[in-house]
């Protein structure tokens, strides 16, 4: 007994529901230099989030770098100008370091003893995830549900 095409339709629909993808920029001069963060959620049943930062200034360069994924429940990845050119991020206990020259990513193998300015964070505020300055944050433009991100 073969399923009818109405019930695949359905189960297709049922699993890609819990499948979201949503993006946040920061820019860093225009629309065509900045930071974006990517997460992805590929199964209803997954834990967590994929997460991808897409280092761009064009035309030189663009380029899409896996982070570790993040968890449930609060999520906050900060960025730092070191004043350098390069920009530091910390998700959780991890932290990265990014620069628009030439799009490159690293992770750190311990702090950074001075990550340089909070330019503020990539967080869910709401239900969307969104890059929210520091001086937002300062004026009371927190996100929801507080907690230490993934």
């Amino acid at each position: 007994m073969r399923p009818s095409p109405a019930i695949i339709v359905l189960a297709g629909a049922l699993l890609l529901e819990g499948c979201s993808s949503e993006s946040a920029f920061m820019p860093v001069t225009g629309s065509d230099h900045g930071i974006t963060l990517v997460r992805t959620r590929n199964y209803p049943w997954s834990d967590g989030w994929e997460l991808d930062l897409v280092t761009t200034r064009m035309p030189e360069c663009q380029r899409r770098h896996h982070l570790k994924p993040a968890g449930e429940g609060a999520f906050k990845v900060e960025v730092y100008d070191s004043g350098t050119g390069a920009y530091i991020l910390r998700q959780g206990k991890r932290w990265y370091v990014t620069e628009t020259k030439g799009c490159q990513l690293q992770q750190f193998k311990e702090a950074p003893p001075e990550p340089g300015t909070l330019l503020g964070a990539f967080r869910v505020k709401g239900g969307e995830l969104r890059f929210i300055g520091a001086e937002a944050r300062e004026k009371g433009g927190d996100e929801e549900g507080g907690g230490k991100g993934g």
